[in-house]
């Protein structure tokens, strides 16, 4: 506690590399008393707080590797406590979503905000949560609209997720005639009033954009703030799931999936259908690339990955026991997302694909044995493009690893 204080201090004069060696240096200690046991809840909840403060400041210095290590370790840490800790556990996840979003690794970056938000939205259908929970929900709803329209996602989605946020800021925060924003959620709200009137302003809701103005002016000690450059962006590099899938002609996709976001609050990827239905309309829309515009097809592997994701994590049956048929659908989609963003320039969201296609791979192999099944080509191909990302950004051992996937499948 005494190098945590300290850490502390100097954090607050500045000096961030000494800050860090001694937040670093208490929790090496506090893993020597775990380690040695008996275990204490009090001891695991105290190292997962030092790692959660480890990762915001690993932030602060652009360390993200680091950031992302140490929101890892906090994360499993507090989710090892149960239910006492969701809600620092959520935390902790739509934290890393940011650090992912900074990195620039958009596949990561929303498999994070939507594990956190599904998990709050399900608290908040719990008549015993109380308003300091929700405005805790509020603030990583907040997040998850900020990280989306930062990687690219649906702007349906982001500002579904911001307005949500701001109604629940809204309705609890008031105080009297005066909105009193505590210092713990003013990033959050102010990232969602920027996200509502960015995409507000460029979807031309002039009385929605005009209203998240004024709170994000608010919040911005009243001056003005430049969204011009990003309205651009949106308006007209950053379409829309709805947009795209009516480009399409599947105006049934459309209907099921996005129905529209803001009206219905899908909030998130995951948000769109139940789990179990998850991948037979990930796989719809993971067919659906190539067809249509680069950007486009961008969006049509993030929400297909979002929705294979999502049901990965939950168990769903469909990706537990049939995923020799689902998963090549998974890999392709994020293969050719990871394909235009190399076209793009954008090598650390081709990366991102490669790492998550090492996990896909891996859950295939059991279906590779077979030389000329679809799973066995589909690994062969991902596997070449994978060693050739990662030789291009000089990660050798990535890439030798790789090379002994690739020989292993070419054994008979």
């Amino acid at each position: 506690m005494r190098l945590a204080g300290e850490g502390q201090l100097l954090h607050a004069q500045g000096d961030l590399a000494a800050a860090i060696d001694r937040l670093q240096g208490a929790c090496a200690l506090v893993r020597e008393v775990i380690e040695e046991g008996p275990q204490d809840p009090g001891n695991t909840r105290q190292l997962a707080s030092m790692l959660y403060t480890l990762g915001e400041w690993m932030l602060e210095r652009e360390d993200l590797p680091a950031s992302v290590e140490a929101l890892d370790e906090a994360e499993a840490l507090y989710r090892s406590l149960g239910e006492q800790a969701a809600q620092q556990a959520a935390d902790v996840v739509i934290r890393r979503a940011l650090v992912h979003s900074m990195a620039g690794k958009p596949l990561s970056a929303v498999a994070d905000a939507q594990q956190a938000v599904s998990a709050c939205l399900g608290w908040d259908e719990d008549e015993d949560v109380g308003d300091a929970e929700r405005l805790d929900h509020a603030r990583v709803v907040a997040w998850a609209g900020f990280v989306q329209l930062q990687s690219g996602g649906d702007p349906d989605l982001a500002v579904s997720a911001a307005d949500w946020a701001l109604q629940i800021y809204l309705d609890g925060l008031r105080v009297g005639d005066e909105l009193v924003v505590p210092a713990g959620h003013a990033t959050a709200f102010r990232n969602a009033a920027w996200v509502a009137t960015v995409v507000h302003t460029a979807a031309e809701r002039r009385d929605l954009a005009d209203t998240a103005h004024f709170l994000l002016r608010a919040t911005n000690g009243d001056t003005q703030v430049d969204i011009g450059e990003t309205v651009t962006h949106v308006r007209t590099s950053q379409p829309t799931l709805a947009q795209v899938l009516g480009y399409t002609g599947r105006r049934d996709l459309a209907q099921a999936l996005t129905a529209p976001a803001i009206e219905s609050q899908i909030l998130v990827p995951a948000m769109r259908c139940p789990p179990q239905l998850a991948p037979a309309y990930a796989k719809a829309l993971g067919d659906l690339q190539g067809r249509v515009s680069d950007r486009e097809d961008v969006l049509l592997g993030l929400e297909a990955h979002a929705l294979f994701a999502t049901a990965s994590r939950l168990r769903v049956p469909t990706m537990r026991y049939r995923f020799g048929e689902v998963g090549p659908s998974w890999a392709a989609a994020v293969l050719n997302l990871g394909q235009r963003m190399i076209e793009f320039g954008e090598a650390a969201a081709a990366v991102d694909a490669a790492d998550w296609l090492t996990a896909i791979i891996g859950q295939l192999a059991p279906y590779t044995v077979v030389a000329d099944s679809i799973a066995h080509s589909t690994a062969m191909a991902c596997s070449s493009w994978q060693h050739a990302i990662y030789t291009a950004v000089g990660d050798t051992a990535a890439a030798s690893r790789v090379a002994q996937v690739i020989e292993t499948l070419h054994r008979p």
